[in-house]
């Protein structure tokens, strides 16, 4: 996985991630036969980083993403954390991420207080004209 942080400028080169290149991605996140938390870290990053996404990523994207959180049944503060990346860094809470929410709420075994407020949030959201702070 590793050779594919090289690879991430000139995957994002023109700010998409087509086809081609979720092939490549699914490559390297598969390389070593199993996803842990530095594969969701990199597939996060890439989602943050990209202008817009195929729906092929998304196809690798969502079910990598929940086998790694839903790892041993509960949301803890460090998948919190890719979470809300997900959600939020891009300037843009997709559908998909809201229904990816529902689904993993659904499918732990245990959820923190804080992922509550995290899903409840993010349902409530505006898919875009929003702003974290900053600037």
């Amino acid at each position: 996985m590793g050779r594919l942080h090289e690879f991430r400028s000139e995957l994002l080169r023109d700010g998409k991630i087509t086809e081609d290149e979720v092939e490549v991605i699914r490559h390297y996140v598969q390389e070593d036969g199993k996803l842990d938390l530095d594969d969701l870290k990199l597939l996060v990053e890439l989602l943050s980083e990209a202008d817009e996404v195929c729906p092929a990523f998304d196809a690798l994207f969502f079910p990598a993403a929940r086998e790694v959180i839903l790892a041993d049944g509960r949301i803890g503060f460090d998948e919190q954390f890719y979470l809300l990346k997900m959600l939020y860094s891009d300037g843009c809470v997709r559908e998909s991420e809201k229904e990816f929410l529902v689904e993993l709420h659904r499918e732990a075994s245990e959820v923190t207080p804080e992922f509550e407020a995290l899903v409840e949030e993010a349902l409530d959201t505006h898919p875009s004209n929003w702003s974290v702070g900053g600037r």
